[in-house]
């Protein structure tokens, strides 16, 4: 299971890459993954248990960085450190949704400094414009034995979510709540007399860029960026830059 689970994180980890900088990207395997990078510890519970490290490549890492943050500069450590967590954990999350890895849960610790492991698999990381570098993956996951069931007295629930474990069944009820999604193509100020001449065929100019992101918001917050798509004949949102969870959370509380 370890190598089928490395390799499905690799590829959502370029389906991530693809969907952030709109390059295209592959990763085919390869070898020769060694040197300083960024290693990531991904915790594996429920139907499996064990842990998997994902590593990426120094310059693979500041690559990216850049050209998430649309700069020119040498990135911060920090900025590469939250850079890859995201990605990390959107690959994380569209794994544990796929048929094969139903009942895994995927917890992705913060990146940090590291070489990979001496039995990693590797994979070249190839943007639109040529090599990056390269991505390893290692571990040790097994599918998790059957516990016995503890006495009803003693059974608890437990749901983790951005805010931290919620065991009170009020909370979970809470999460069940309908918020008001928008998306928000663009804004403008007009004169009150601008507003009272607009008529059928008037156009009013948005202020941006056909090319631009879009802006979904749960109140007035703003909590991602995406680019229109079309889902079965309907509009939809690609997202391509998320808050954090801790801001999404802060969102719904508004």
């Amino acid at each position: 299971m370890t190598k089928t689970l490395v390799t499905a994180l690799v590829g959502e980890f370029a389906q991530a890459i693809h969907a952030v900088t709109g390059g295209a990207v592959s990763v085919p395997p390869a070898g020769g993954a060694r040197g300083d990078g960024w290693a990531t510890t991904i915790a594996v519970t429920g139907a499996a248990t064990g842990s998997i490290g994902m590593w990426v490549t120094a310059p693979a890492a500041t690559t990216l960085t850049r050209r998430v943050l649309g700069s020119d500069d040498a990135p911060a450590a920090a900025e590469i450190a939250d850079m890859l967590k995201e990605l990390w954990s959107q690959s994380a999350g569209a794994v544990s949704l796929m048929d094969d890895f139903k009942g895994l849960t995927l917890t992705v610790s913060a990146p940090a400094p590291g070489t990979p492991s001496a039995d990693a698999f590797s994979f070249e990381l190839q943007l639109v414009d040529g090599p990056a570098g390269f991505i390893a993956g290692w571990g040790d996951v097994a599918a998790a034995r059957a516990a016995a069931p503890a006495p009803a007295a003693q059974t608890a629930m437990a749901v983790t979510g951005a805010g931290g474990a919620l065991g009170n069944p009020k909370l979970e009820m809470v999460l069940d709540i309908d918020l008001p999604l928008i998306v928000r193509f663009g804004q403008t100020v007009m004169t009150m007399k601008a507003l009272s001449n607009l008529g059928p065929g008037s156009i009013v100019d948005m202020g941006r860029s056909p090319d631009e992101p879009v802006e979904m918001l749960v109140g007035d917050r703003v909590i991602a960026r995406g680019e229109v798509v079309i889902v079965g004949g309907n509009y939809g949102i690609r997202i391509t830059n998320l808050v954090s969870p801790a801001d999404r959370v802060r969102a719904m509380e508004a």
